[in-house]
């Protein structure tokens, strides 16, 4: 039979083991934790910095691309006053338009060709020159105007170079075509 003695003994082996497994763990093991989570927050840090450097060159990139399709859109309108600018040179059009939408991008491309925009008034009685309409909805006065007004409606303002390269083509169109019945009559 065991005697009670080896099993104090035995407990309390285990509890100084136990004491020093956790001693020696809050000691050496507290600088290995420490010393793991500096290397990952290192590790974090260089990841944000790369991450910024990144970000910066990737800017620096779309700066870089927006100056280039500014100094794209400056070359085609320099094109369109050359292919445009002797039919168009001192032609006026008509325009009429919402009264919420702007036209900045249109008044600069006609000026570039020489065509100087003139406002419409619905039922005004002058329909010499091409009427440009504008907006989601052709207005119903449309269907009122002569047949000597020549008009073109189109839902938006042209927005890149190769829209605005189309109205200047339908807008010279309408003005041969308002020249041929002039030299009809």
């Amino acid at each position: 039979m065991i005697h009670i003695r080896y099993h104090l003994l035995t407990i309390a082996s285990i509890f100084l083991a136990l004491g020093i497994g956790i001693l020696l763990g809050g000691t050496a093991g507290q600088s290995w934790f420490a010393a793991r989570q500096q290397e990952f927050l290192l590790s974090l840090e260089e990841k944000y910095n790369n991450a910024l450097k990144s970000n910066n060159e990737l800017k620096q990139q779309v700066n870089e691309l927006i100056v280039q399709v500014e100094r794209s859109n400056e070359e085609v309108i320099h094109l369109m006053a050359a292919r445009y600018a002797d039919d168009l040179q001192g032609q006026k059009v008509y325009v009429w338009r919402p009264l919420d939408l702007e036209l900045h991008n249109l008044d600069r491309v006609l000026s570039s060709v020489g065509v100087e925009a003139v406002p419409f008034q619905p039922g005004q009685s002058d329909y010499s020159y091409p009427l440009l309409l504008f907006g989601k909805e052709r207005p119903e006065w449309v269907s009122s105007l002569p047949a000597e007004c020549k008009w073109l409606h189109m839902e938006t303002v042209p927005d890149s170079p190769a829209k605005q390269w189309k109205l200047l083509e339908n807008v010279q169109l309408l003005m041969k075509e308002m020249r041929w019945e002039i030299e009809k009559s």
